[in-house]
C-alpha cells in the first residue's frame, strides 16, 4: 500500500512540474490599442499633438531600429513642443533584436540627457530632468520608450498591464 501511495504521489508531483516551471506561450498585443489605451490618458493627444515620427527623422532618432525589421513599431512624438512627449512601441521578432532596440532606445535617453562631453539633445533644465526619469520598460520582445511629461508611470502601467 505505501508502495502504491508513494508511486501515486510521485505521479502527481511529475504531472506538477510542467505546470509549475514551464515556459508560458508568449501573449500577442497589438501595440495600436497599447497606444489608443495611452491615448485615453493623456488627453491632450487628441487632435493630432503627437504624430508618426517621419521615416527620415526614425533613423535620427534611432540609428538602428528600422534595420531589425521589427513587427510593429509605433514612434510618435509631437512636431514642435518645449515638453517631454515621446513615444516608442516595439515588437521584434527575436530576443536577440529586442536586445539591440532596447540599447538603441536607451540611446536615445542617454542622448538627450546628455552628459559632461556632451550638451545633450534637449535644452531645457526641466526637460533634462523629464528625460532622466525616463526608462525603457521590457516584455519579452515587446519593448517601450514613454517619454512623457506627467503620465509617464500610468503609461508604464498601462503597457506592463496588456502582458498580464
Amino acid at each position: 500500500m505505501k508502495k502504491w501511495m508513494t508511486l501515486t504521489l510521485t505521479l502527481f508531483s511529475l504531472l506538477a512540474l510542467p505546470a509549475c516551471g514551464g515556459q508560458a506561450e508568449p501573449k500577442n498585443v497589438d501595440l495600436t490599442e497599447v497606444y489608443a489605451s495611452m491615448e485615453e490618458v493623456c488627453d491632450w493627444w487628441t487632435g493630432g499633438y503627437m504624430e508618426d515620427v517621419p521615416e527620415e527623422a526614425l533613423e535620427l532618432y534611432y540609428p538602428g531600429l528600422s534595420a531589425l525589421e521589427p513587427v510593429q513599431l509605433i514612434a510618435r512624438t509631437p512636431l514642435m513642443s518645449s515638453v517631454v512627449n515621446e513615444v516608442v512601441l516595439v515588437e521584434c521578432k527575436s530576443e536577440e533584436d529586442a536586445d539591440k532596440a532596447q540599447e538603441i532606445l536607451q540611446a536615445r535617453i542617454d542622448y538627450q540627457v546628455g552628459d559632461d562631453t556632451n550638451p545633450g539633445g534637449v535644452w531645457y533644465p526641466e526637460s533634462i530632468e523629464q528625460w532622466k526619469k525616463t526608462t525603457v520598460q521590457r516584455q519579452g520582445n515587446y519593448l517601450a520608450l514613454l517619454a512623457v511629461t506627467d503620465t509617464q508611470s500610468q503609461l508604464a502601467d498601462i503597457f506592463n498591464q496588456a502582458f498580464a
